[in-house]
């Protein structure tokens, strides 16, 4: 299926530490409700074994661990939250931490290359396998841009399903990491994730130190004035006096227990540290509020993105994940075994979860969301919430801005926030959102149009909602509604005078669209059900809009129309506008049998040529790559996941 696909389908059937921070409520968190969180999706998923989580906001006078499930599932010992165990991969922030640390102390810089802070040992390992470490920067390390092979691959995995007690040293792993291949590239040309650009980070540190890396880590990261009492590296540290037993952590798949390991096998800086969520989640947000890297200027090169030659976006910045949660933007990082921990500089809070099954780590993201959800609920309360047969309203505390959101053909609210779950991210930014139903058409004349205004005007008279900074977006033939009433309700003088209004993957030329499913009709290869969608759409088009005088016609309700180089929205050129879309060619051909030319997005990449021709100087067209997911995971370039919720917000606050 082409251009509007699945919709014509369901219509036939029917800066990390200078962020604003948030200020200290009056309100009390009801942490019960977290528990209750991970209690309900323990239930719906037993064979995660247990389930750990710790939210860390003191100024939102918040500390609260929880857990439910087993810590030793063979012999059925209940899980307690103040129990530690193995963060894998997390510990990554650790050791950029304490290298831009050692920056701070002017001890280094993460632009200096590491040759001279490695060992001749392992200089000459490396260089005899082609690498250049004064070309390899520290940052490239940090950031896995340094185009060195990693050992810890699936044979490496599979060497230790059969050796898992085998006593592994840093110093063979890096010689492993020369075995497996030749350089991936030159520094910076991409991102490849490698547990070796850590291990060669921890003997920067024992360099420049001159200590065991995991001593030094313990210094230079406040272990003793954070109270972290319960951190350390298993094997190579001794536990801790008053720490309990580390839980068993599985991987059913290939029957791995932590408990039958060394783990030596993720130990020197690409894993390592054993700890509990509480003092996870109080690192992390020690680390992003200044308490350990005093000097903000410093502190912000974690979240500083290297971008790579291949102009990829690799949402990782030193040491750190860079991503967001119900459109809240974050900073943390996952490991191995089930962990994961993220600072949310709006809610001023770190989240840690441990999910003890590493075949159910996917339950991670679920627990972070609804965690996430309730926090913001608790700290941002909305002052209104109105659902009725026409639209839902979420309307935030000191609205500043109203969102207006159209659904796709055959959507309705519902189905926006199942797609496109924005209102946490609005609220916690002080955006009302408004989620119409209305998806009854492939466009809307004048009569439809005035009668959406009329709606629109009494929603914002009855609710008492700002008209001053208002912004109208749609999805699919929902962007068609969005442009067609903004243009309207700037024409006509109305009350509601939209500052901004944009478009999700939408087929802005109509004409374009009878045309390609023309062609389509005319593909020998296609069967019956492929040529269904098609026919439909002609024959509708030709009885609406008449065969003869269809293109003059459609060019009325048409929002663009490439042919004439005619737009029926002229009153938009002045305000901000946004075409988001996807142009997956690969996607389209594989799944749907449809040329690149026949889609949304060649329309509209056409389109936004000819704006920047017409000087509509206020237009942005962005373009996504692998974005496009349904929420049940399923890849589509054709949804809403295409639009950066984090980035969207930015925009209309703005």
């Amino acid at each position: 299926m082409n251009r509007i696909s699945i919709l014509i389908f369901c219509v036939l059937v029917a800066s990390c530490k200078t962020e604003t921070k948030t200020s200290k409520q009056s309100i009390k968190i009801e942490t019960e409700k977290f528990q209750s969180i991970i209690d309900s999706i323990y239930q719906a998923n037993p064979e995660s074994i247990g389930i750990m989580a710790h939210i860390e906001s003191p100024k939102n006078g918040v500390s609260w661990s929880g857990s439910v499930g087993y810590s030793d599932i063979e012999n059925e010992i209940e899980l307690s939250s103040d129990q530690p165990a193995l963060i894998a991969s997390s510990i990554k922030t650790y050791i950029a931490a304490s290298i831009i640390k050692l920056q701070e102390q002017g001890k280094l810089s993460i632009e200096d290359g590491i040759g001279k802070y490695l060992t001749q040992k392992t200089n000459n390992l490396f260089i005899k396998d082609g690498y250049d470490f004064s070309r390899i920067k520290i940052k490239h390390l940090l950031s896995h841009t340094s185009g060195i092979e990693d050992y810890a691959n699936e044979d490496y995995l599979n060497w230790i399903d059969n050796n898992q007690k085998y006593r592994w040293t840093r110093d063979e792993q890096l010689k492993l990491s020369t075995k497996v291949g030749n350089p991936l590239g030159k520094p910076q040309e991409s991102f490849n994730y490698a547990d070796v650009n850590y291990l060669l980070c921890t003997e920067i540190i024992e360099k420049v130190t001159k200590n065991p890396f995991y001593t030094s880590i313990r210094e230079l990261l406040k272990y003793h004035e954070l109270g972290l009492k319960n951190t350390w590296f298993p094997t190579l540290e001794d536990k801790p006096v008053n720490s309990k037993e580390l839980v068993h952590q599985y991987w059913t798949e290939k029957k791995w227990d932590s408990y039958n390991h060394d783990i030596s096998w993720d130990l020197y800086g690409g894993g390592g540290i054993a700890t509990t969520t509480k003092e996870l989640a109080q690192f992390s947000y020690n680390l992003f509020n200044g308490n350990i890297i005093e000097n903000d200027e410093v502190l912000s090169l974690l979240s500083k993105e290297i971008k790579t030659t291949d102009q990829k976006d690799n949402k990782y910045g030193l040491g750190l994940s860079l991503g967001q949660v119900k459109g809240l933007k974050s900073y943390g990082h996952g490991g191995f075994w089930g962990t994961v921990v993220l600072y949310f500089p709006k809610l001023d809070a770190s989240i840690s979860v441990y999910v003890l099954e590493r075949d159910k780590r996917i339950l991670r993201k679920g627990i972070l969301q609804a965690l996430v959800t309730e926090l913001s609920n608790q700290i941002y309360p909305l002052e209104q919430t109105s659902v009725t047969e026409k639209h839902e309203l979420y309307k935030a505390k000191d609205s500043k801005a109203t969102l207006i959101l159209y659904p796709g053909g055959g959507s309705v609210a519902k189905d926006i926030r199942a797609e496109f779950d924005i209102i946490t991210s609005a609220r916690t930014n002080n955006i009302s959102v408004l989620m119409m139903n209305f998806n009854r058409h492939l466009w809307i004349d004048e009569s439809t149009t005035k009668q959406l205004s009329q709606e629109l005007e009494t929603i914002f008279a009855k609710n008492q909602l700002d008209t001053k900074n208002v912004f109208i977006g749609g999805m699919s033939l929902g962007g068609n509604v969005a442009l067609t009433l903004s243009n309207y309700l700037h024409q006509n003088n109305s009350t509601i005078k939209p500052k901004g209004v944009f478009i999700v993957d939408s087929p802005i030329d109509l004409y374009a669209l009878y045309e390609s499913s023309i062609k389509d009709i005319s593909n020998p290869d296609f069967d019956g059900e492929r040529l269904a969608e098609p026919k439909w759409i002609v024959n509708y088009f030709e009885e609406e809009f008449g065969k003869d005088s269809l293109l003059r016609n459609i060019q009325k309700v048409s929002p663009f129309t490439l042919k004439y180089k005619f737009t029926s929205v002229p009153n938009l050129k002045n305000i901000e506008m946004r075409f988001y879309t996807e142009p997956d060619r690969l996607w389209w051909k594989e799944n749907r049998q449809t040329d690149f030319e026949s889609t949304n997005a060649y329309c509209i990449q056409q389109i936004a040529q000819e704006l920047k021709v017409k000087k509509w100087n206020r237009f942005q067209l962005i373009e996504t790559e692998n974005k496009g997911y349904l929420a049940n995971g399923e890849r589509h370039p054709h949804s809403w996941s295409i639009v950066d919720m984090n980035e969207l917000i930015d925009w209309i606050k703005e």
